[in-house]
C-alpha cells in the first residue's frame, strides 16, 4: 500500500467517524434539561380606568306642584341662599281669598259646635216661653171667636177681638225686629278680599223665624175673629172651630220646641257639629297648602345654578324653574365602566382622580357606590359608580370632565 493510498484510508476512516458522531449526537444522545425561568413578580394592585364627570353630592331641581303665574323672583344665579329662603313667588291673591274663606267658615262651624255643646242661652229658652204663650192666646182667641159664634155676638165680644188683634199686631212686630237682627250678615275683610258672614243663621234665625210664623197666624186669627164678631155665619161656626183646633196643635208645637231647647242637644246633633268642624278645618288647611305652594323655598343650604324663568312668564306644573346645589361637596360620577371592569369594584376602593382642565392637579378619592342595574351605552352594557373627592380642589366646577383609576385590588 503506498502513501497516497494511506492517507485515503485514514481521510476516510476520519470522515466516518465524524458522521457517526454527528448522527449520536442527534439520535442517541439524553437531551439535557430545559432551563426554568425565574418567575417574573405580579404587581399587588390592579387599575380600574374610566371617565367621569364633577358632579356636587347634592342638587336639586325645583319646580311649582300648581302652575301659576311668576310674580317675584327674589334670587339670582350664584346667590348662596339657606334652607327655607323664598326663591320665587307666583301671584297669589286668589288663593289668599280662599284661605280667608275657608277660615270665616271653620270659624262659623266652631262657633255652632260651642253653642250646640253648650245648649240653649237664656234668651232662647225665654224667646221659646213666649212662643207658647202666643200659641196659648191664638187658642184663647180662637175659642173666644167660637163662642161667639155660638152664642151670639156681644159689644163685649166685639170689644175682646179687637184687642187681640192689636195685641197681635204688636208681637207680629216685635216677631219680624227679632227676625230682621237674627238674619243680619256682616262683611269682613281678609287678605284684602271681602267675604259675607251670616253669624245668625242656625239655630237662632229657626227660632225667629218660628216666631214670625206664629205671630202672622195669631194676626190672621185675630182679624178673622174680629171679622166673624161683627157679621157672624152659620158657616164660620165650623171654621171657628178648626181653627181652636189649629191654634191648639201650634201650643203643641211650640211647646216641644221649648222642652227640646231645656233638654239640650243630642249626641246626633253634637256629632254633626263636630263633623261640620271637620269638614270646614280639612278645607281651611288644603287653602293654606294651596297658599304654601304658591312659593318655592330652598329645601337646603346652597348656591342658585340656574333661573329658567322670568317675572310675570306663566310657568306650569311640575316643570324645574330654578336649579340648586351644595357646591361645597363634590363627586365625580361616571356610567362607562363595563361589567368586565364594574365586576371589581367595590365601595371604598381608593381612586386617583385628574381632570382635563386642571393639568397636574392629582386628588384622591373613595368608591361610594355603584348603581345595582345596568345601563346600555354604545352597545355595551355598563354601571354607573360615584367617587367622592376627599380633597376636593376649589377651582372645580360643576360638569368638569375626569379620569378615574380605581384600585380594585
Amino acid at each position: 500500500m503506498n502513501s497516497k493510498q494511506l492517507i485515503g484510508l485514514i481521510v476516510g476512516v476520519i470522515a466516518l467517524s465524524a458522521i457517526g458522531f454527528a448522527g449520536y449526537q442527534r439520535f442517541l444522545a439524553p437531551m439535557p434539561p430545559t432551563p426554568t425561568p425565574t418567575p417574573a413578580a405580579k404587581a399587588d394592585t390592579a387599575i380600574v380606568s374610566a371617565q367621569g364627570f364633577v358632579e356636587p353630592t347634592r342638587s336639586s331641581d325645583l319646580a311649582f306642584r300648581s302652575g301659576g303665574r311668576v310674580a317675584e323672583i327674589l334670587v339670582a344665579e350664584g346667590d348662596q341662599v339657606k334652607q327655607g329662603q323664598t326663591l320665587v313667588r307666583l301671584q297669589d291673591d286668589q288663593l289668599q281669598a280662599a284661605v280667608a274663606q275657608a277660615q270665616a267658615a271653620l270659624d262659623f262651624a266652631k262657633a255652632n259646635l260651642d253653642q250646640v255643646q253648650q245648649g240653649a242661652r237664656t234668651e232662647d229658652i225665654t224667646a221659646a216661653e213666649g212662643q207658647v204663650k202666643a200659641a196659648e192666646a191664638q187658642a184663647a182667641a180662637a175659642a173666644a171667636e167660637r163662642n161667639r159664634l155660638t152664642g151670639g155676638a156681644t159689644d163685649a165680644a166685639i170689644a175682646a177681638a179687637q184687642a187681640q188683634l192689636s195685641s197681635a199686631l204688636v208681637e207680629q212686630k216685635l216677631a219680624q225686629d227679632a227676625y230682621d237682627k237674627v238674619t243680619q250678615c256682616v262683611t269682613i275683610s281678609k287678605g284684602g278680599q271681602k267675604d259675607t258672614v251670616c253669624p245668625g243663621l242656625g239655630t237662632p234665625e229657626e227660632q225667629a223665624r218660628f216666631r214670625v210664623n206664629a205671630t202672622n197666624e195669631a194676626v190672621n186669627a185675630a182679624r178673622s175673629a174680629l171679622t166673624e164678631a161683627t157679621k157672624g155665619s152659620s158657616q164660620q161656626v165650623q171654621a171657628a172651630q178648626a181653627n181652636v183646633a189649629a191654634a191648639q196643635a201650634q201650643i203643641d208645637i211650640a211647646q216641644a220646641q221649648l222642652d227640646r231647647l231645656k233638654a239640650g242637644a243630642t249626641e246626633a246633633q253634637i256629632a254633626a257639629a263636630q263633623a261640620n268642624v271637620a269638614q270646614a278645618e280639612a278645607g281651611r288647611q288644603a287653602a293654606q297648602s294651596a297658599l304654601n305652594e304658591a312659593t318655592l323655598i330652598a329645601p337646603f343650604d346652597g348656591t342658585i345654578a340656574q333661573i329658567d324663568t322670568e317675572t310675570g312668564q306663566v310657568v306650569g306644573p311640575g316643570v324645574p324653574i330654578v336649579s340648586m346645589a351644595d357646591l361645597s361637596k363634590w363627586e365625580i360620577d361616571t356610567d362607562d365602566l363595563t361589567e368586565v371592569d364594574a365586576i371589581n369594584v367595590q365601595p371604598d376602593q381608593a381612586v386617583t382622580i385628574t381632570f382635563d382642565a386642571l393639568p397636574g392637579v392629582k386628588l384622591d378619592g373613595r368608591v361610594w357606590a355603584i348603581t345595582p342595574k345596568s345601563q346600555t351605552k354604545r352597545g355595551d352594557v355598563t354601571y354607573t359608580v360615584k367617587i367622592v373627592i376627599e380633597n376636593p380642589d376649589p377651582r372645580l366646577k360643576w360638569g368638569m370632565t375626569a379620569q378615574v383609576d380605581i384600585q380594585v385590588k
